[in-house]
């Protein structure tokens, strides 16, 4: 396979189509015909053709290779000679063509949106995910809070039932004591 150079359309064929390659071919496609290969493909030289210039009646082709040198060519009468419905075959088929690139180029679009909205959803996804993971961590932090303070609010409780109990019993030994100091029938200190 070997890279295009210069390329024209027939001036008087809708179909035929003219192709310069590196390898030193000429390449004529027609379309009504094949489209997947060259009608005909001529190797002109050893060398690569850079230019293509065609008469215009469309029987003579000119190629000219990178050394400099110039082919004239002569067709045969069927590669100049215009068909009864050839152009509007061609016609017909361009807009065939034409409506499958819009239907493809559709098609493609219809994909990327399709693909753009499956990606944003994953984000919201995704989005949610951490949001759902974030209230979790929040949840469990409150708890272990609220779990510390309670624990906190048991040892103080516990701490102060000791000193309550101790008050108590301070208390109740300096009721104790006073009541030798008192006298049982004033109720006054002796």
């Amino acid at each position: 396979m070997s890279s295009l150079t210069d390329a024209c359309w027939s001036p008087v064929r809708p179909a035929i189509f003219f192709a310069t390659k590196m390898d030193g071919s000429l390449d004529i496609w027609d379309y009504l015909f094949k489209q997947t290969d060259p009608t005909l493909s001529i190797q002109v030289c050893e060398e690569a053709l850079y230019s293509l210039c065609i008469h215009d009646q469309g029987r003579f082709v000119t190629v000219g290779s990178h050394e400099g040198t110039t082919t004239l060519l002569e067709l045969s009468e069927s590669l100049y000679t215009l068909l009864r419905h050839e152009k509007n075959a061609m016609g017909a088929m361009f807009e065939r063509e034409t409506k499958r690139e819009k239907i493809l180029e559709t098609r493609h679009k219809e994909m990327r949106l399709k693909e753009r909205s499956r990606s944003q959803q994953e984000k919201e996804r995704e989005e949610s995910t951490e949001s759902k993971d974030t209230e979790d961590l929040l949840l469990r932090m409150e708890h272990d809070y609220f779990a510390s303070i309670n624990g906190d609010i048991k040892d103080r409780e516990t701490k102060n039932a000791h000193l309550y109990q101790m008050f108590d019993e301070a208390l109740e030994t300096i009721k104790e004591d006073r009541l030798y100091f008192i006298d049982d029938k004033d109720n006054s200190f002796k």
